[in-house]
Formats: structure tokens, sequence, C-alpha cells
């Protein structure tokens, strides 16, 4: 009843992953619901997974499971024997247990990232605005997204430093005290320098500047974190403007020269103290300018215990995660297992009682029977007879519906001739 077909940065690398997302996400839930392809969707795309979960006809039904895949394949121009090597598919629980493993942080390369969060449930809202969300897929987002926030408020899944460059901001605040107020300078726009510089964004730097050699990515991640780029030959002029200055920068020599340093100090007689963290392999700033009067210089070797420590905080707070959502996943279940055999029951009992009307009245006229004790005790033994006979299927439904047994259910949807198609 609910797949999830997904890719992510455990089966793929990111070039991979970037030919394989869409480009137009809501005309690809759009057309899965239009093509009934799937009766509901939301496409959760991140630079780091693709999923797309959808309400469908019969999960065990293997070509309507294949039709998206071939749909995915045409959409994005990959061959459908590498994206079904690459992806993943999760049927029934499988797919409930993947989506609230993924809101809580436990699915994301970093264990207990809050970002994941965020992107499901704008997924989640953008595919309702579009109408491909309706009453299976609203109640199972919205329970996982509340999962997401549970995990985060009775865990510490998602504290403290796991990357360098966040830790090299957590470095810095420590230092200088608010960065509300303070200038930051990063010197690399890769992936680390990008990292650091949505860190002091996110932790409310005042200025963020950006140098890095190609001037032209610079200018790109400063507009990104609402920063400036200054070019790379005036950095040693940039990092005497800036409270911090994170190196993230791959060079063959340290670029940051004590020498250079020392008259630029001089020179400026400014009193500032200067914090300067580098994280740069092989490093860029020379270790001598940590001897300079009003500058402090850390390096990766200061903040590496630090990510270590916690990494080895989230994997303990994981467990207690793991413990949350296994505990939301079988409650959650039990609940709509109810909500999803409750329609299919209700009109099978209406159906029988109509019958079972039907068929006393008809022998109370010919028995010509006008007795009302009589009359009650068939009454009683007609409907209890009914509710035994009903005793049996009705359980084994329950537990195909707790079991997302879509097979039998649809049979007794057929067998009974009931409509209910709710879920």
């Amino acid at each position: 009843m609910i797949v999830c077909l997904s890719t992510s940065y455990k089966r793929a690398k990111l070039p991979i992953l970037e030919s394989l997302a869409f480009k137009d996400g809501n005309e690809v839930m759009k057309s899965l619901c239009k093509e009934k392809l799937a009766k509901e969707c939301v496409l959760v795309q991140t630079c780091h997974r693709i999923e797309i979960y959808c309400v469908i006809e019969d999960s065990s039904n293997e070509d309507a499971v294949n039709r998206i895949f071939k749909f995915w394949s045409t959409r994005t121009g990959v061959s459908l024997d590498l994206l079904t090597k690459i992806a993943e598919l999760y049927k029934g629980r499988e797919a409930l247990a993947n989506l609230f493993k993924v809101t809580s942080g436990l699915d994301s390369m970093v264990v207990g990232e809050d970002q994941i969060l965020g992107q499901v449930r704008t997924a989640y809202v953008q595919a309702k605005k579009l109408g491909s969300v309706k009453f299976i897929l609203e109640k199972v987002f919205m329970r996982a997204i509340n999962t997401g926030r549970r995990v985060r408020n009775e865990t510490q899944i998602n504290e403290g430093s796991v990357s360098v460059s966040s830790a090299a901001v957590d470095l810095a605040a420590k230092e200088l005290g608010n960065l509300r107020a303070k200038t930051a300078l990063i010197i690399g726009a890769g992936e680390a320098g990008s990292i650091a510089a949505d860190t002091l964004k996110r932790r409310g730097a005042k200025a963020i500047l950006i140098a890095n050699r190609t001037h032209e990515k610079g200018v790109e991640l400063a507009s990104k974190v609402s920063g400036k780029a200054v070019r790379f030959d005036h950095v040693h002029e940039a990092i005497l403007k800036a409270d911090v200055t994170i190196a993230a920068i791959t060079v063959k020599e340290p670029i940051v020269k004590v020498r250079q340093m020392r008259k630029l100090l001089t020179k400026s007689g400014d009193q500032k103290m200067l914090c300067l963290i580098d994280i740069s392999q092989p490093r860029a700033i020379e270790e001598e300018v940590s001897r300079l009067s009003g500058v402090i210089l850390k390096n990766i070797d200061d903040l590496t215990e630090v990510v270590e420590e916690s990494i080895r905080n989230r994997q303990i707070e994981a467990e207690k995660a793991k413990k949350i959502v296994l505990e939301e996943l079988n409650r959650f279940e039990l609940e709509q297992s109810k909500l999803l055999i409750q329609p299919i029951v209700s009109e099978i009992y209406k159906k029988v009682e109509d019958l079972r009307r039907g068929e006393l009245d008809r022998a109370i006229r010919k028995m010509a029977e006008s007795d009302q004790r009589k009359m009650a005790v068939m009454d009683r033994f007609s409907r209890e007879l009914a509710e035994r006979i009903l005793q049996i299927p009705i359980e084994e439904m329950k537990e195909a519906a707790l079991n997302n047994d879509d097979v039998l259910l649809r049979a007794a949807r057929r067998l009974f001739k009931v409509k209910s198609e709710k879920w």
C-alpha cells in the first residue's frame, strides 16, 4: 500500500545522485498521480538522498512498482538498469520505518543532523499544496515529522559539532563570545569552507567575508550566506578586518606567513584580538603566526578530539532515538490499522445487518408470529449468529491491515462488495 523508492549517499556517489534528481519536483508529484502510477505521493530531494513515497493499489504488484522506476528513469535520463541497481525499495512497514529514521536523523550522513527534518516537512507541505497528499500520507508524514521532533527533544542526538568546519565555528564562539557582533573571514569556498560559512550564518555572524582562488566561486558562496567576496590577493588585509578567520583550503605551502602578518599588524597598530583557525591540510597558516601579539591560532589537531567526542556521544544518543522510533512506529501502525479496517468492517456489518433484518422479518411473517418474547429471542439469535459467522473473517482482516496485506483486504472488499477505498 505504501512504498518508498530510495537512493542515497549510502549506495551512490554525489555525481550519480545529482543525475537522479528531478529538475521539477512539483511536476513529478503531479504526474505520478495524474498518470495513475500512485494514488498519493511525496518527493523528498536533498543533496544526499532522493526518495519517492507513494500509495499504490497493491505493493506486492511488481508491475506497479516497476512503472514508477521506469517513470524515474525516463524523467532523469538515467538507465533503468543503473537505477534499479542503486535504488532501494521499501514496502509497508519498511517504508514507514525508513521515513521515521530519516526524519529522526538516524539515516543521515551526519547522525542527528537537523536539516533533514525541515527538508522532509517542506516536501510534505509542498505535496499537500499540489494535492498529491491525501488521507494516508498526511497521517504518515505528520507522525514522522512529530517523531523527528520528539527524538530531538528527548535525546541529545543533535548536540555537539560533528564536522571540523562546524567545530571551528564553535571554537570561534568560545574564544570571542557572541558571534553576532563579529566579522568572519573564510579562506576557501570548497565543501569545508561552505559548511563553515553556513554555520556562521546560522550562528548569526554580523558579516561573512569569502576569499577564494577562483573569485567567481567565492562570489557564489558569499551570495548564499549573504556575505561578501574579497579578492584572494587581498587575503592578509581581510584577516585584519575580521575578528575570526577560518582557513579551509588545499595548499602546497602556507599562504599566511608570519613575516607578512607581523608587518601588517605593526602598520595597522590595531589592538584587536585576532582569532585564526586553520583547518586546512596541509596547513595554510604558518605555525609561527601564533607567536605574534594579539593572535590566537588553532589548527585541526585542536578540533579533531572535540569532533570525535561529539560523534561518540551522538552514537550513544542514537540508541535512545531508535527506541523512540520503534515505539512511535508500532503505535502508529496499530492506530492506522484500526482506521484502515474500520470503514470496511462497518460496511460489512451494515450489509449483514440489512440481510439479517430482512430475513428475520420474512421469517416472522411466514410464521405469523406475534409473541414479542419469541420475536426478541429470534432477533437475538440471528444477531449472535451473524456476529459469530463474521468473527473469524473480521479478525483475519484486522491482522491483514496490521501486516499491510493489500491482497487479502482487496479480496475482502470484493467478496463482500465493499466500496470503501479510503485507504
